[in-house]
Formats: C-alpha cells, structure tokens, sequence
C-alpha cells in the first residue's frame, strides 16, 4: 500500500465512514498485520461491522468508541457530573 499524500490524509480527517485501508492508516497498526486481524475482531470481540447502506464503510465513532472500551478508557456516557 502506498502513503497517501498529507493533501489526501488531510481530507480524510473528519471522515465518519471510512474504507478498511482508511481506518488502518488512522489506527497506524501496518496494514499486514491489522487487515488480517478484522474479521476476527468482528466475529469474537463485537468490533465495528461495516455498513452496506454506507459502501462497505466502518462507521469511526463506533469504531473508536470500541477502541477506548477495550484500552480501558471510561464510557463518557457513565461518568458523573
């Protein structure tokens, strides 16, 4: 896979349905060991599925919703005022 331009990683920033190749190269984990890994992710950990209605795209909040649940992070949601 080639680096895509800063013009491109630019406009690909405030994406919310992002390509598999798009979430990889935010999620900088290298392309051979993250592609790999997805489905499984999918399968036996709940990650984020794509969505037909958006072009075979992962939705990012979710995707990222997903990542601070299982690094730990508290659910914004929950925490107390």
């Amino acid at each position: 896979m080639t680096t895509p331009s800063p013009q491109t990683l630019e406009r690909e920033r405030d994406k919310l349905f992002l390509t598999d190749a798009e979430l990889i190269r935010r999620l900088g984990v290298p392309e051979k060991i993250m592609r790999p890994m997805l489905p499984g992710l999918e399968s036996k950990y709940g990650f984020p599925r794509k969505q037909a209605l958006f072009g075979a795209r992962r939705y990012w909040p979710a995707v990222k919703a997903w990542l601070d649940k299982h690094n730990g992070l508290p659910d914004p949601s929950k925490l107390t005022r």
